[in-house]
């Protein structure tokens, strides 16, 4: 079995073992843990290794031999995680260590078929991949808070808001996502790309363009949608009497020449499509990699596709043009319950995506504008995904915020957070039939001094799950929404689907996740904090019942099941295929498997 080049960073290969083995437990890949045995440590075979855990997983269907996977009891979305490395593996010659993820892969994809096979292996590069880029991002985020520490200038405390928003966005990227183990890895860029375009590095660069034929394009002109970012023709090095049947379209700079020429031979455009020679607008990425703040013009930041994989192999980042009229709808209901709701109203912030354009329904080749509301100039704006980032003082982003806008204490940034988060998407889930895919990423904070001090902002609201009986029944004049609506994965029938994503998304990532996070700290103990999110939810709960909403299903998976519902990212994602999966969406399979840590007495 070939291990990582030796020339890779130790601690970083330890680093992705640990968290996709942790993955592997947590989804049963292969069956490991339904088909495994858990035996007591002093059952063990051996006595003369270094690691000392209370169990270990016995495997004996992964080939010719025995996996023994040193194990420990769990209570957060997964039953049994892993206690160290390393693995062992016992065969007929003995037995050995396993401490290499590649190896360990090989295992798993021992007995397959060729394509589930070549799924393991293709998974193997991308650990690669983390490593690599988590290397890479390691060494830039030290030189980050060097220069940060030893400048007059406090990042966070800068006088324009965006620059506020980017410092925190850059922290965030630093943060590994808490789930998907090798998210590190940005497939489809290079180490030098990484440096360029990636958001650990947060470099300013300027945008391609290409000339499309009218014809075929769709949306409003960006020249006359958004006329100060719009170049001329010859600001790009094209003919200016093009403008008379062309309209220029943003593209990322790893948009090639022979990207778009496979394009337009692909979907007969050939002469219908120029890419400029010349760049034009200064752009920085944001968190999402391709995502991008334009420079000199904050709240404007402009969504381009890429040709690059994040959060699994199967996730590639393009912009499908039905998302652009989907978000736009789905902006446009949440406004409408926003603006009438009084359990929402000035508590939800959304960002306006209702610009946005494709070439002849193509995802490579389109954009989204989004603007962020006004008034923002004096709020700190900081992503969920960022709160238990490192701060380059020490304190973590959640303590940092709690000293700025709670007096430092920290439980109370934290009831505010509940109180807002828990309310919102409880209202939207149970009174419109509404839950939102409003991950860490697109969840962001919204912080001031005035009142509330917290408030959320919520963006790329384009794959919701919403129930339309549900909704029409509470807001008939707003059903046109729903049925408008181009991904009809979005329109469900029945009510788990939503209970299925709030759990998933609002409760695990965006709740869970930061609990597990400030646990220990300022003398908050994990049962305390659990304690406030079930208390919180319980007085939500009853508050909405009383207001004549159905709460049962809500009080029963999230407070009195056994087991959560639990994405299984990594099968979804890169492991196995749709049609193994049976899962429409590759962002939202899930399995009943996560202790539930609100259950009263687990």
């Amino acid at each position: 079995m070939s291990g990582m080049p030796e020339l890779m960073d130790k601690n970083q290969q330890d680093y992705i073992c640990r968290r996709v083995i942790d993955a592997l437990l947590r989804e049963d890949v292969r069956e490991i843990i339904s088909r495994g045995e858990i035996v007591a440590a002093d059952e063990a075979p051996w006595s003369d290794l270094p690691v000392r855990p209370s169990h270990w997983l016995a495997v004996e269907h992964l080939g010719d031999g025995r996996l023994w996977i040193p194990v420990q009891p769990c209570s957060f979305m997964q039953e049994w995680t892993l206690h160290d490395l390393p693995l062992v593996w016992q065969s007929n010659s003995g037995y050995g260590r396993l401490d290499d993820i590649l190896a360990i892969l090989a295992l798993f994809r021992q007995g397959l078929d060729q394509v589930s096979a070549v799924d393991f292996e293709n998974y193997a590069l991308e650990c690669l991949t983390a490593v690599e880029h988590g290397i890479l991002c390691s060494k830039e985020r030290q030189r980050y808070f060097a220069e940060l520490l030893h400048s007059s200038q406090d990042a966070q405390l800068s006088p324009r808001w965006q620059e506020r928003q980017l410092h925190y966005e850059r922290l965030a990227a630093f943060l590994d996502h808490p789930l998907y183990p090798t998210a590190r890895a940005k497939l489809g860029l290079a180490p030098d790309d990484l440096a360029l375009y990636a958001p650990e590095f947060q470099r300013p660069f300027q945008l391609r363009w290409v000339a499309a034929a009218k014809a075929i394009h769709f949306g409003p002109e960006i020249a006359e949608s958004l006329q100060e970012l719009s170049p001329s023709f010859a600001d790009v090095g094209l003919d200016a009497r093009l403008s008379g049947d062309h309209v220029l379209l943003p593209v990322h700079p790893l948009f090639t020449q022979q990207m778009l020429d496979a394009l337009a031979e692909a979907n007969g455009l050939q002469g219908k499509l120029l890419l400029a020679p010349k760049s034009y607008l200064e752009v920085l990425p944001t968190l999402s990699v391709r995502t991008l703040a334009v420079q000199g013009k904050p709240g404007l930041h402009i969504k381009l596709p890429m040709a690059i994989r994040t959060l699994g192999g199967k996730n590639i980042r393009t912009i499908k043009p039905g998302t652009i009229a989907d978000g736009h709808a789905v902006q446009s209901l949440l406004g409408r319950i926003a603006a009438q709701d009084a359990d929402i109203a000035g508590r939800l912030l959304l960002t306006d995506e209702s610009i946005g354009a494709h070439i002849n329904h193509l995802p490579e080749l389109g954009y989204i504008l989004r603007r962020y509301p006004a008034g923002l100039e004096q709020a700190t704006v900081v992503p969920v995904a960022g709160l238990l980032a490192a701060a380059p003082q020490g304190l973590s982003v959640a303590e940092e915020l709690a000293q700025r806008f709670f007096a430092g204490r920290l439980e109370d940034f934290l009831d505010a957070y509940l109180e807002t988060t828990l309310r919102i998407h409880l209202v939207l889930w149970l009174r419109y039939g509404i839950a939102l895919e409003s991950n860490q990423q697109n969840t962001m904070l919204a912080l001031g001094t005035g009142t509330p001090a917290l408030r959320l902002l919520l963006k790329d609201n384009d794959a919701p799950r919403i129930h339309r009986a549900h909704f029409a029944a509470r807001w008939p004049s707003l059903a046109m929404f729903v049925d408008g609506l181009q991904d009809r994965r979005i329109v469900v029938d029945d009510e788990l689907p939503l209970a299925q994503m709030f759990t998933t998304i609002t409760l695990q990532l965006n709740i869970a996740v930061l609990i597990e996070g400030l646990a220990g700290l300022d003398h908050l103990s994990r049962n305390q904090l659990y304690g406030c999110v079930r208390g919180k939810i319980e007085a939500l709960l009853t508050e909405l019942a009383g207001q004549g909403e159905d709460t049962a299903l809500a009080r029963r998976i999230l407070l009195e099941d056994d087991r959560q519902y639990v994405k299984y990212l990594l099968t979804a994602a890169s492991l196995k295929p749709k049609s193994a999966t049976g899962a429409t969406d590759v962002n939202k399979f899930y399995g009943k498997s996560g202790p539930n840590f609100l259950k009263a007495g687990l």
